[in-house]
C-alpha cells in the first residue's frame, strides 16, 4: 500500500470512528512517550552533560512528535525518528547556548572513583565519561547499549554501517582507557575491546 493510500484509509477510519479515533491516537502517543522518554533522554545525555539543555531538547522533540503523531506512529520504528529529531533539537539548542558541555574526569569526586557498588552507580560513572568521547562515538555507543543493531544505528545517524562498527569499537576502547585512568581494573577474561 502506498503512503497516499495509507493516508486515505486513516482518514476514512477517522471519519467512522469520530472522537474515538482521536482518543486512540492520544492513548497510543501517551504509551509511546511512557516507553521511550527515558531512552531518548539517555541518548542525548551521552552527547551533552548539560541536563537542562537535554531536557529542553527532549521536550521539544516530543512536542514535534505529538504534532506529527498520525504519520510517525505508522513508521516501522518510530523511536528511530525520535532519536533523529531529538538529536537535531539538541544540536540547535547547543548552538544557541554556545556552552562547553564536556565533563572532565577531574570533576568526578574522588570517592566516586572507587569500585562502583552497584550497577546504577556504574551507569552514573559511565554517563560522566560519555561526554569525553567524540559525539558520534557516544551516540553510537548509547544506541548499541539500548539494543539497536549496527545497521539500525547507521540508518538513525545517517552514516555507513562500517563507520558505526568503528565508532562502537573506538568508544569501547576509549571508555576502557578512562576506566583504567580512574583506577578500575579490567576483570580477568574481559580484556577484549
Amino acid at each position: 500500500m502506498r503512503s497516499g493510500d495509507n493516508a486515505v484509509v486513516r482518514a476514512e477510519s477517522a471519519a467512522r470512528l469520530g472522537d474515538r479515533g482521536q482518543v486512540d491516537s492520544e492513548q497510543s502517543f501517551e504509551a509511546f512517550c511512557q516507553r521511550n522518554f527515558v531512552l531518548v533522554e539517555r541518548f542525548l545525555l551521552a552527547q551533552c552533560a548539560d541536563r537542562g539543555l537535554v531536557e529542553d531538547a527532549v521536550q521539544e522533540a516530543f512536542i514535534t512528535a505529538r504534532d506529527k503523531w498520525e504519520q510517525i506512529r505508522d513508521y516501522e520504528k518510530p523511536l528511530a525518528w525520535m532519536y533523529k529529531t531529538a538529536r537535531y533539537k539538541l544540536l540547535v539548542l547547543h548552538r544557541r547556548s554556545r556552552q562547553d558541555t564536556v565533563v572532565g574526569l577531574e570533576e568526578v569526586p574522588p570517592e566516586r572513583l572507587a569500585e562502583p557498588a552497584d550497577p546504577a552507580e556504574a551507569r552514573e560513572l559511565l554517563r560522566g565519561w560519555l561526554p569525553r568521547l567524540p559525539p558520534r562515538q557516544a551516540e553510537v555507543f548509547v544506541l548499541a547499549l539500548d539494543g539497536w543493531s549496527d545497521h539500525e544505528i547507521a540508518g538513525i545517524l545517517g552514516i555507513a554501517y562500517n563507520t558505526v562498527r568503528t565508532y562502537r569499537q573506538e568508544a569501547r576502547r576509549r571508555l576502557k582507557e578512562l576506566a583504567q585512568q580512574a583506577g578500575f581494573e579490567t576483570p580477568s577474561g574481559r580484556d577484549r575491546g
